[in-house]
């Protein structure tokens, strides 16, 4: 034991905090310190604590070492959310119309209206398909008297106002990808596009790219891809914007590699619905006189080919409204978020969340809305906890273990604890946490309900271990990050579910 504790206080001092700090003779703690005394983890930021619901610490190592999250982040925007509408909450989609009708005809436009519903045209477990969503919209247009329409059809994304759908912290690298899409407040198929790949003929010719679903004709995209060489690495990346109807897929397939799909962002979601509906409409022998969506500027667009802007669009309140359509429940939507680690949908309650506080969703607004439902939890964020966005795909967000824990307990007293649980990731089971923990024994490993956050260099994973009595006071709330590790996912979680594991026994 006099060995362990001097191990202890020798990464105590080495990482800066007193070591005097109360330290649990535990045998978790003595399993973190031998795992945190050896690479890869020994030469990584990490940051460890597990405490029980009742108060007992059970292991603790750096916990105020304020780190990169990465999708643990989720884990305060689902709570928050949860905790401000309730899990019965629902988005709402309505469809109202410009003009009048007149004999069966509506001399006008039809909008449809969003509001801010991340699942329209989702191939989530808990959105409606977009057939089924669009045939009770045709429903609600003949029950509104119209058969013909003689205007068009607008997809209307001004619910979170003029807030920009991707954060201005995320890299690069990310805004092209299907994860780096950001929403609006109509979208569709979470503002994706997909290309199916296979490598050219030949190292050095363009691969081929075959666009699929959902079919965009407007938008023009160039390959300066190359086919690489056998047994290299597949880089491929698609750059676009919502300043122009223009992509190109960069980077290097290799020419031995089977073909895949490259799942992209589309800039232009609220535009995408709007035509789908139209082509739904005009199949229901419903015809229209075209289709468009509202810019930034809340001028209606309708040829994004030119990129040209028409006339002023109809307020909110001018348009006669005449239905809707609401989305899954929240703790459906949240369940989706946290299992399958969705951005989009994290995104798109952080925006809710900034809209409902301080009602703007821009970025600034969403930030400072977090962190002042957090602090009306009791929890102290100054110090602790640097909120830059809703998915963590950011990396300038900053939390440490110690906040994880603290709001991660705090959720227990809350009324809305049940979906919140319910909605992690449970080891063995689908989601993020299917494949780890392959060693422990199913009646143990499914106590292990926790949200993963994975990104180049980062490691985290944090929720709850349920005691083998079931006594809720007993329950482990813990959180484990690790940043700057260059060594591989797979031995990074390794140890990370070796911690988890001395945790197990712990109760």
């Amino acid at each position: 034991m006099r060995k362990f504790l001097s191990i202890i206080t020798v990464a105590l001092l080495l990482s800066g905090r007193s070591a005097t700090a109360s330290i649990p003779a535990t045998k978790a703690q003595e399993t973190i310190a031998g795992i945190t005394a050896r690479e890869p983890v020994r030469s990584s930021a990490f940051g460890i604590l597990a405490v029980k619901v009742n108060g007992d610490t059970v292991a603790c190592f750096n916990q105020r070492q304020k780190l990169v999250p990465a999708s643990n982040m989720k884990l305060l925007s689902t709570g928050l959310a949860l905790r401000i509408f309730g899990p019965d909450y629902r988005f709402e989609t309505s469809l109202g119309y410009t003009g009048e009708i007149v004999d069966s005809t509506l001399v006008g436009d039809l909008y449809i209206i969003g509001g801010g519903d991340p699942t329209t045209g989702s191939t989530a477990d808990c959105a409606l398909p977009y057939e089924k969503m669009f045939d009770e919209w045709v429903r609600i247009v003949r029950n509104a008297g119209i058969s013909r329409i003689r205007g068009r059809i607008i997809g209307d994304p001004r619910f979170f106002g003029n807030a920009d759908p991707v954060s201005l912290g995320w890299t690069y690298e990310d805004l092209g990808t299907y994860y780096g899409a950001g929403p609006k407040g109509l979208n569709f198929f979470e503002n994706k596009k997909n290309f199916y790949i296979t490598p050219g003929s030949t190292v050095g010719a363009a691969p081929n790219v075959t666009p699929r679903f959902p079919d965009t004709p407007w938008m023009k995209v160039g390959i300066s891809a190359t086919t690489g060489k056998a047994k290299t690495g597949n880089d491929l990346y698609f750059v676009n914007s919502e300043l122009s109807p223009n992509g190109e897929i960069r980077g290097h397939f290799p020419v031995d590699r089977r073909g895949y799909t490259l799942e992209c962002s589309n800039s232009f979601g609220a535009y995408t619905c709007a035509y789908y509906f139209y082509r739904h409409l005009n199949d229901s022998g419903i015809k229209s006189d075209g289709f468009g969506d509202i810019s930034t500027l809340g001028k209606v667009r309708t040829d994004l080919s030119a990129y040209a802007e028409g006339e002023e669009a109809a307020a909110g309140c001018d348009l006669s409204v005449i239905g809707g359509t609401r989305s899954a429940t929240l703790a459906e939507i949240v369940r989706e978020t946290n299992k399958e680690s969705d951005n989009f949908y994290a995104e798109t309650l952080f925006k809710l969340i900034g809209k409902h506080i301080m009602r703007s969703a821009v970025a600034d607004s969403c930030q400072k809305a977090a962190e002042n439902a957090l602090t009306s939890m009791g929890l102290k964020v100054k110090g602790n906890c640097q909120v830059f966005d809703g998915s963590g795909l950011s990396r300038k967000n900053y939390v440490n273990a110690a906040f994880f824990v603290a709001f991660l307990k705090t959720m227990t007293r809350s009324t809305a604890f049940g979906p919140y649980l319910e909605s992690l990731p449970v080891a063995g089971q689908k989601g993020t946490l299917e494949h780890r923990f392959d060693k422990v024994d199913d009646g143990l490993k499914e106590r292990i309900h926790a949200k993963t956050g994975s990104m180049n260099g980062v490691r985290c994973l944090s929720g709850y271990i349920e005691a083998s009595d079931g006594s809720p006071e007993n329950m482990i709330v813990f959180s484990v990050l690790v940043n700057n590790s260059i060594a591989g996912s797979l031995t990074v979680n390794k140890m990370i579910d070796d911690i988890l594991t001395a945790l197990l026994e712990e109760n």
